[in-house]
């Protein structure tokens, strides 16, 4: 069995992100775990950490906030089937998924726009 956060369009996967580690990092800059290349996501929007209770996700004081479950929170934990969003993306966190309906990952481009205009404001 194995956790993500993952998003659907149509009913389908469209991002899948496997929850590795004790703690992995979210946002636009190349040096996170997720990388997620938008102008609405912070360079370092937040993390989710593996504690003892569970996983939980912390907004690492990023400008538009993390939602649980329509709520703005700090910190959370989080339980199977909560959704969380993060700018323009909505994830459910999706615990214990069997094996065989597992999707490990997805590529995105990250030659967008966005991530350009993050590294030339970077060189200023």
């Amino acid at each position: 069995m194995k956790t993500r956060l993952v998003s659907y369009r149509g009913g389908r996967i469209d991002l899948a992100f496997p929850l590795q580690g004790k703690r992995m990092t979210i946002g636009r800059e190349t040096d996170n775990s997720i990388q997620l290349p938008h102008e609405k996501i912070s360079k370092h929007h937040a993390a989710v950490v593996l504690a003892k209770e569970g996983w939980t996700i912390e907004d690492l004081q990023s400008k538009n906030g993390v939602l649980v479950n329509g709520q703005k929170v700090g910190q959370a934990l989080l339980r199977d089937g909560d959704t969380v969003k993060i700018g323009p993306y909505e994830f459910y966190f999706e615990a214990n998924v069997p094996s065989d309906t597992w999707v490990p990952s997805h590529i995105v481009n990250f030659a967008t726009k966005v991530h350009q205009q993050t590294l030339s404001k970077d060189k200023r």
